[in-house]
């Protein structure tokens, strides 16, 4: 038994439970990562550590916590303009 056009297409077109799972996971990640990091860079700080190979690996992980976040955010706002599309 075949689905009728528009069904198919309503459904091609909403949202993906994969893309938010993805969306979240990589939100998580992030505000982990950026936890983490600034944990880190305090602490490398307070050592003295300026312009170490310490610090510069603080901030790289900060840089990837902010690269995670961003990914995860764009991922849900495409995922809830798939689903709500005119």
């Amino acid at each position: 038994m075949t689905q009728p056009r528009d069904e198919v297409r309503a459904r091609a077109r909403g949202g993906s439970t994969l893309r938010v799972l993805a969306g979240v996971t990589l939100l998580v990640v992030g505000l982990a990562g950026a936890t983490i990091g600034f944990v880190r860079l305090t602490t490398v700080l307070d050592s003295g550590g300026y312009g170490t190979p310490p610090m510069r690996y603080a901030l790289f992980g900060l840089g990837a916590a902010g690269a995670s976040l961003g990914a995860g955010i764009a991922t849900l706002i495409w995922d809830i303009a798939k689903r709500f599309e005119p």
